[in-house]
C-alpha cells in the first residue's frame, strides 16, 4: 500500500476526540492522513468495513510469547513467531518481556530482540527480572534471581543497544531503591513487579522514580486493610500506572472494576502475559527455564504451585473488558492502546488520528475481531 491512498468507512471509529458514527479514516501509505464524522466525500473510493467497531490498533506492554514460541529463546525465528502471532490478534505494537533466567541467556535473548526492535518488528523490550524477590517469584526461576546490582543493569541494556525500555524489580530488596533510581535516570519505565514491598516501601520506590507496577494484584504482597502493600499504593498514587491480567483467571473481573474505579482507565493497562502457548492448545511449554502444564485457560507451573503466565490475546482482553468487565468501549481502548502506548512513549501508536501509524482493529457488534491493519497493510489472518 506504500504511496496509495484508501478511505475506510465503518459505523463507529473510537478516536481521541470521542466515537464518530458513522465516520471515516483516510490513509495515505503507512500514515492517517485525515479522520472525520459522517460519509466521507462524494467521489472518494471507500472500503466500507465489515464490521460495526473500528478501534486502534492494540499495545501490549507485557507478552512472553505465542504460537508455540517464546521471546527468551534467543532464537530470532522464534520472536519473530510470536510476534506475527499477536499481530494477527490485533497487537500491531508488542513489547517483548523476557523472564528470570541465567545473565548470560537473558543477555542473548536481549541482542536478538534488540535486532527485532530496530527492525520494527517490536517497540522493545521488558526485562522482567532478575532483580525480584523469591517470596513473590510466580513462575520465575528462584535459582537465578540476583540482588539489585546496577552493573548488570547496564550490561543488558549494552546488549539492547537502546531496545530495552522497561524493567521490573522489587524494591525492597538491598540495593532496590538504587536499581529503580538508575532505571529511571537511563529513561526507562521503573516497575515494581514480583515484590513483597508494604505500602511504605512501595512509596519509597515511587519517590525514587518507580512510576508503574507490573501486572498488579499478582506476584505482589496481597492487598489487606491494614497493610495496603504495592497494589493499594499504587491505586492511590495518582502519577502510578498498573497492569492488569485481564483473563478473568489471574484476576477477577470485580478486582478490575476495582482497580478501574480506583484509577481510571488512563492508569490502567491491559497485558496478555502471554507465554508460549497462546494460540495453541493444552500441552506442555516453556516459560525462560520453567516447565508450564497448559489445561484450557490455565496456565501453570507444572507442579501446580503456581499461574504461569497466560493464554490471553489482546482481543480477548479487550472484549472481556466491556462484556465481563462492564467497562465502556472507550475506556476498553485507553486500556489496550491509548495509555500503554503513553506509559511506554510511543507518539505514533495508541489513537486513530491524524499523523498516527494507521494501526486499525476491526471488530463486529459482539466485539469479535474481524481484521486488522498494521502501518496501512492488511494483516493475513
Amino acid at each position: 500500500m506504500a504511496g496509495s491512498t484508501t478511505v475506510l468507512a465503518a459505523p463507529r471509529i473510537v478516536t481521541p476526540a470521542g466515537v464518530l458514527a458513522p465516520g471515516w479514516i483516510r490513509i495515505a501509505g503507512e500514515r492517517i492522513e485525515a479522520v472525520g464524522t459522517g460519509e466521507p466525500a462524494a467521489g472518494s473510493a471507500v472500503q466500507q468495513l465489515d464490521g460495526a467497531w473500528v478501534v486502534p490498533g492494540f499495545v501490549d506492554v507485557h507478552v512472553h510469547g505465542g504460537a508455540g514460541a517464546a521471546y527468551t529463546t534467543a532464537r530470532v525465528e522464534d520472536a519473530r513467531r510470536a510476534a506475527a502471532f499477536h499481530r494477527t490478534r490485533g497487537t500491531t505494537s508488542t513489547i517483548a518481556s523476557v523472564v528470570t533466567a541465567p545473565l548470560d541467556e537473558m543477555a542473548a535473548a536481549v541482542t536478538t530482540l534488540a535486532g527485532l526492535a530496530a527492525e520494527g518488528v517490536l517497540e522493545g523490550i521488558h526485562l522482567e527480572g532478575p532483580w525480584l524477590n523469591p517470596t513473590r517469584r510466580g513462575a520465575q526461576s528462584e535459582r537465578d534471581m540476583r540482588a539489585p546490582d546496577p552493573a548488570e543493569l547496564e550490561r543488558l541494556l549494552a546488549a539492547g543497544d537502546g531496545a530495552v525500555r522497561m524493567v521490573t524489580v522489587a524494591p525492597e530488596l538491598p540495593g532496590g531503591l538504587d536499581l529503580v533510581r538508575h532505571a529511571a535516570a537511563a529513561g526507562l519505565v521503573a516497575a515494581i513487579g514480583h515484590s513483597d514491598a508494604t505500602a511504605a516501601q512501595a512509596e519509597e520506590a515511587f519517590a525514587a522514580g518507580a512510576t508503574h507496577v507490573t501486572h498488579l494484584f499478582n506476584g505482589l504482597r496481597p492487598l489487606h486493610h491494614r497493610e495496603p502493600g504495592v497494589a493499594g499504593a499504587a491505586l492511590a498514587h495518582p502519577a502510578v500506572t498498573c497492569e492488569l491480567i485481564c483473563d478473568g483467571v489471574h484476576v477477577h473481573d470485580g478486582a478490575v472494576r476495582l482497580a478501574a474505579r480506583a484509577a481510571g482507565a488512563g492508569r490502567l493497562l491491559a497485558i496478555t502475559d502471554a507465554m508460549a502457548a497462546a494460540g495453541m492448545g493444552d500441552g506442555t511449554y516453556r516459560l525462560g527455564p520453567m516447565t508450564v502444564m497448559v489445561r484450557g485457560d490455565v496456565a501453570e507451573l507444572e507442579d501446580g504451585s503456581s499461574l504461569a503466565g497466560s493464554v490471553l490475546t489482546m482481543d480477548r482482553a479487550f472484549a472481556r473488558l466491556v462484556h465481563d468487565v462492564g467497562l465502556p468501549v472507550e475506556e476498553a481502548v485507553a486500556m489496550t492502546a491509548s495509555t500503554p502506548a503513553r506509559v511506554l512513549g510511543l507518539r505514533e501508536v495508541g489513537a486513530i488520528a491524524s499523523g498516527r501509524r494507521a494501526d486499525l482493529v476491526v471488530l463486529d457488534e459482539d466485539l469479535e475481531l474481524r481484521a486488522v491493519m498494521a502501518a496501512g497493510e492488511w494483516v493475513p489472518q
